[in-house]
């Protein structure tokens, strides 16, 4: 057993049989099952979202996710002797999928779909169950706060350790009772406004930070080999984000109705690296971004991954959609705003916003290749969108 971790180690229930190193964490089996320790940096509330949604998931029937494992107190990460917090999570052995093996592809395009269908569900229940997840937890600060000052406990420690007078543990006991006998939790917002922010803000956004970098690398007057050549194709990137805008804007209300359908939990990040290829089945890691919206989105951002990784071959894209279609349904609405996405030069815009972000004293080679890449692929990429048009336009 690691020496580091042992005060942490002993604040679970479970019997260790081995530890080993993986990636910045520790993987561990034991009797109950294997576990990873990950060390924790994020927002508690973040991370308490994380375990009211995957608590949802599995009360749904949803086993394949790194469930996030409380310790004795029921805390849901746990301090070394230095006070660096750590999260136990729930961990299966195997592979990242391999993106160039087609077969893997369509595996993990049917485990995606199969999240989804519970996304759907866990999506409705999510805010309720959040809203009475913190209700209990305010019920039982209020109380531990009551019962130190019955317990005679100094008001100056209470002060100090729960950073609450008397008047304010008044307020707060009126507010757990108030929240007791409050009414329906609002509900989803799922106006206008939130249909179109969900991708149409991110491109406008994006569209203008390639304008601005635009502006900037002009205005170099000694440029670099990345710079000369940004500016080369700087005005077919950017004009395809803006079509893609003005596509997205000429809808006639489509990209509602596809919101609408495809409304649930997303995953936020789904690639190779967030999926592991098991003996006993496909598992699906990391939701530090999860959210709730558009699921389609999960789709595009893991078909773009594996469309990059093999020349944009149509076929198997072809194949992707037809997975997904088979478990979740498909419109040409769909399809269409699948196009579009797969439209915007959203490679490109990740490049030149490392670039700018980057040290501009020495700027690495990689994003020379990187842009190169891009330019070698955009022959492929359209041959592929002509495919996908043919298909979209016309019937919609």
């Amino acid at each position: 057993m690691s020496e580091k971790f042992s005060e942490v180690f002993e604040k679970y229930d479970m019997e260790i049989i081995a530890t080993r190193k993986g990636r910045g964490s520790t993987i561990i089996d034991t009797k109950e099952g294997m576990r990873i320790l990950e060390p924790f940096r994020g927002s508690i509330s973040r991370l308490e979202q994380e375990y009211v949604l995957k608590q949802l998931f599995s009360e749904s029937g949803c086993d394949n996710l790194d469930h996030i494992i409380t310790n004795r107190d029921g805390q849901l990460f746990t301090c070394d002797k230095y006070r660096q917090p750590y999260v136990m999570k729930q961990y299966f052995e195997g592979n990242e999928c391999d993106m160039r093996n087609a077969d893997e592809v369509i595996s993990v395009v049917k485990a995606m779909s199969g999240f989804h269908l519970h996304g759907k569900w866990v999506a409705e229940e999510f805010e309720q169950r959040w809203r009475t997840y913190n209700i209990h937890k305010e019920e039982q600060r209020v109380e531990e706060i009551r019962k130190a000052i019955e317990d005679g406990e100094e008001m100056e420690r209470v002060t100090y350790l729960y950073e609450i007078s008397r008047s304010a543990l008044q307020k707060a006991i009126d507010k757990v009772e108030n929240s007791k006998t409050a009414g329906a939790v609002k509900g989803v917002d799922l106006s206008k406004e939130a249909y179109m922010s969900d991708v149409l803000g991110k491109f406008e956004r994006h569209n203008a930070q390639i304008r601005k970098i635009g502006r900037f690398v002009s205005g170099i007057k000694r440029r670099n080999t990345f710079e000369k050549l940004f500016l080369k194709v700087y005005g077919d990137f950017h004009s395809q984000g803006q079509r893609c805008v003005s596509m997205l804007k000429e809808g006639n209300g489509f990209v509602e109705d596809v919101y609408k359908s495809h409304y649930g939990i997303c995953h936020g990040s789904f690639n190779q690296h967030n999926v592991i290829m098991g003996k006993d089945g496909i598992a699906i890691v990391h939701f530090e971004r999860f959210s709730r919206g558009n699921q389609l989105n999960d789709l595009y951002q893991f078909s773009r991954k594996v469309m990059e990784k093999n020349e944009y071959d149509y076929e198997l894209l072809n194949d992707i959609l037809k997975a997904y279609d088979k478990a979740i349904g498909l419109t040409l609405k769909d399809y269409k705003y699948l196009y579009i996405l797969f439209s915007y030069p959203e490679k490109f815009w990740k490049i030149a916003n490392g670039y700018y972000n980057s040290s501009k004293v020495f700027l690495s080679p990689k994003y020379v290749e990187k842009l190169e890449a891009v330019i070698c692929q955009e022959n492929d990429k359209k041959e592929m969108l002509d495919k996908m048009k043919g298909i979209v336009f016309g019937s919609v």
